[in-house]
């Protein structure tokens, strides 16, 4: 029997190998809770939108440590994302997706569209990213 909730965490420093252990750490926590779908799957993109521009653009291409919680609950899929890189310039009130040609810019766009709570905030020198989605049914 699956269970409603849980928790995981990854610490470590980025590398070419993050976003896999990203993917893995959601993996791992969706086999042992019964999470719809549709929730699931935008969760993982969400995650992997956000993961990835920390591990671009924090340190401008080179490493920072990482740690990341995902947690399911009864109500919702939440993820927290804390890294030790440059300050995020970003306005999230003000997102919006590229134009059609645009090869790049969509990530946080997308983010925005498929969670229900998207927040970033600098303290103690880290960036702190929290990502939810409201389960359904």
């Amino acid at each position: 029997m699956t269970e409603r909730t849980g928790t995981r965490v990854l610490e470590e420093v980025t590398s070419d190998g993050t976003l896999e252990h990203i993917h893995g750490l959601l993996a791992d926590l969706l086999r042992d809770c019964s999470v719809d779908d549709m929730d699931a799957l935008q969760f993982e993109l969400a995650l992997a939108e956000i993961g990835a521009n920390i591990i671009e653009h924090a340190r401008d291409g080179s490493t920072v440590r990482l740690r990341l919680e995902v947690e399911v609950t009864a109500d919702r899929i939440e993820a927290r994302y804390r890294d030790d890189g440059h300050p995020a310039r970003v306005d999230l009130d003000t997102v919006s997706l590229p134009d059609d040609v645009a090869e790049r810019g969509r990530g946080l766009a997308i983010a925005v569209k498929v969670l229900d709570e998207l927040s970033y905030r600098r303290a103690d020198g880290h960036n702190h990213w929290r990502l939810v989605r409201n389960r359904t049914a």
